[in-house]
């Protein structure tokens, strides 16, 4: 995968940046144990929540 640089301005981050560097879902740190999917996490509000900060 080709390295995609992402960059954010918004109330909650100015000027970040971050590089996408693997594939989505792919060459995840074997360590890695989410205990919610993205499911139930739009289930529970999160994007509601994130939302509502930045809008607020």
């Amino acid at each position: 995968m080709k390295e995609k640089k992402v960059g954010v301005n918004d109330k909650m981050q100015k000027g970040y940046v971050y590089y996408l560097t693997e594939p989505t879902g792919r060459n995840l740190d074997p360590e890695l144990k989410p205990e919610l999917t993205p499911k139930e996490m739009l289930e529970l509000g999160v994007r509601r929540q994130v939302h509502d900060r930045l809008q607020g």
